[in-house]
This record gives structure tokens, sequence and C-alpha cells, in this order.
């Protein structure tokens, strides 16, 4: 009987499961809501707040935030994933379509945050499994009694045949 073979189908078998099972409940219950359909809330330059305009935001790219609930003085826009995007009712059409059309293009960066978080929930918990399976099985190979090697029974036919003559 060979535990060690019996332990390791057993690991890709648990391992399989969680990974299927486990990820796809991760990913469309926990991380997904948050990360890719969810509700976001741009970051204003000080210009688009009102505020004198800093030469060193025009270079960066705009950052969005997750918000639970959008205030009552902000637009909703439904984007074509799921997602939702709220802004001040203040800013310009044009200063709107370009939020949110930066919104739309950084939606891949999105989905990679969101594969990325997951693929940790579903993997490390497999090698967790892996190493604790394997560490069990060098705690029991430790308890073995050692045995004298087999004796090549070749070699002990020509020492008896030495020995008799």
């Amino acid at each position: 009987m060979n535990v060690g073979r019996g332990l390791f189908r057993a690991w890709i078998l648990v391992s399989v499961l969680w990974i299927i099972l486990g990820g796809s409940i991760i990913a469309y219950k926990i991380v997904a809501p948050d990360t890719i359909w969810g509700s976001f809330q741009p970051w204003l330059t000080d210009e688009e707040a009102g505020l004198p305009p800093r030469a060193e935001q025009k270079q960066l790219s705009r950052a969005f935030s997750p918000i639970r609930l959008g205030r009552p003085d902000m637009i909703r826009i439904e984007m074509p994933d799921g997602s939702q995007l709220y802004m001040p009712e203040s800013l310009s059409e044009a200063v709107r379509t370009r939020i949110a059309e930066q919104f739309w293009d950084q939606r891949w960066s999105r989905w990679g945050r969101a594969a990325a978080i997951v693929a940790l929930w579903a993997f490390i918990p497999c090698l967790l499994l892996f190493i604790f399976g394997y560490s069990l099985l060098w705690v029991g190979r430790g308890f073995t009694r050692d045995c004298p090697p087999a004796a090549d029974p070749v070699k002990s036919k020509a020492a008896n045949r030495s020995a008799v003559h």
C-alpha cells in the first residue's frame, strides 16, 4: 500500500474541486461586486473640483474608488459591463463623457485585479494543503524501521561458491 501516492491523488481531487467550486463562488460573490460590476466614483482633479489647477495632475491617470451608495447630488452612468459610475451633477457633459471613457478604458485592469485575487484565493489553500500533507508524510517516514538492503542474488551465489571451494 502506497500512502504517499493515495494522498497525492486525494490532494489533486480536493484541489481541483476547490479551484472550480471555491474559485467561482469567490469570484462572483465576493470579488466581482466590488472590483468588476460595482459602483465607482472618480477622483476629481483640482480643476474639476473648482480649485486652481496643478500641472502635475494633467499627466496622471485617473483613479476610481468603489462606493456603496451614491449621493443624491450625483449622476449615475450605467456601463455595458454592469458597473456604475457616479459623478457630481456640477460637472459639464464633456467632462462627464471624458471621465466615463477613462473609466471604461480601465475596465481590463479591474478585471485583472479581480482575477489576481481569485487566483490567490484558489491556489494558495491548495499549496498549503500540499505542504501540510507532505509534512505529515515526512514525519511518518521518520517512524519507519530501517531494513537492511536486500542481498543481490548474483553476488550471494558467487560468495557461496567461493566459500565452498
